[in-house]
């Protein structure tokens, strides 16, 4: 509550003449965001952990969720400013908010993460296309703090939730796009290449740090496309994720669940045979009884 209504109070864009001093207060904003999440997130999980009754703390939790969202998801009128000067500060809280939230607030921290990568996603090449439309506003310094919030969001997606839809979706959304964008030639596709390459890099390093290796397995076949396109630091963190696979896990366990999937594919072919049998037999006890029932019929008349 209080996090939502600082929010409301100097959350608000502002133009004063001088934009160092209003990076100056909004960067001590984001500060005392950051302290009052850090303190306040380490006292609700202590008393998570030491009471049975969840109900109060689950409203707490839920706005602090509602917050962070919000910092996710700025207006319209001064989100390039957030994107281009606290996308360090956003990373920053994003990562305190995953390190005490209970896994039962998981799904909503889910829709935060997917809905803060999307946008962020959308604003770096957004700024591609208004590169050369407005000089007061740095698109370079925006796009570059956009590819961060990414990385905040895929990160924490991949750390604590990895066999959500949303990484999956995300994984082939920006490696596929980046193996299909090698071949443009024109300028503003070169930019958009550029950073589909950072999104790209933002997620192999995301996709290092997750525990699960259903996860690496699905990406692996666009991980190995990675490993031949011209930017080096691309194909270098490409080849860093499919240098630490255990191959010969991953097939093992995909060829156990591929026989126990046959397994089970038999066994349900067989209970339908014995099931067809049944109903075979059934059909043919029915037909001797209404034969029966006409020759009764018959000789009663």
């Amino acid at each position: 509550s209080v996090l939502l209504q600082y929010l409301k109070i100097y959350g608000k864009s502002e133009n004063p003449e001088n934009g160092k001093v209003r990076r100056k207060t909004s960067a001590a904003r984001y500060d005392i965001i950051t302290s009052v999440i850090d303190s306040g997130l380490e006292a609700t999980e202590h008393l998570d952990s030491n009471i049975s009754e969840k109900a109060t703390l689950d409203s707490i939790w839920d706005r602090i969720i509602a917050t962070v969202s919000s910092l996710l998801l700025p207006p319209a009128d001064n989100r390039y400013e957030n994107y281009a000067y606290h996308s360090k500060a956003i990373l920053n809280i994003v990562a305190i908010t995953l390190s005490h939230l209970p896994p039962r607030k998981f799904s909503l921290a889910e829709t935060m993460l997917q809905n803060g990568a999307n946008q962020a996603v959308e604003v770096a090449f957004e700024c591609n296309e208004n590169n050369h439309h407005d000089e007061d506003v740095p698109y370079a310094l925006v796009a570059e703090g956009a590819v961060h919030v990414f990385l905040s969001c895929f990160m924490g997606l991949c750390q604590k939730m990895p066999t959500c839809p949303a990484v999956s979706d995300l994984t082939l959304k920006i490696l596929g796009g980046t193996v299909e964008s090698e071949d443009l030639c024109s300028e503003n596709a070169v930019l958009q290449s550029k950073t589909r390459q950072s999104l790209a890099i933002a997620v192999c390093e995301s996709l290092k740090t997750t525990p699960s290796q259903d996860l690496l397995v699905g990406a692996f076949p666009l991980l190995c496309r990675l490993t031949n396109v011209e930017n080096d630091g691309l194909r270098r963190a490409a080849g860093k994720i499919l240098g630490g696979m255990n191959l010969s896990e991953a097939i093992s366990r995909e060829r156990q669940r591929a026989e126990q999937a046959d397994t089970r594919a038999r066994e349900i072919e067989e209970e339908n045979i014995a099931m067809l049998e049944e109903i075979e037999y059934l059909q043919a006890e029915n037909e001797e009884l209404q034969r029966q029932l006409a020759v009764f019929s018959e000789e009663f008349t």
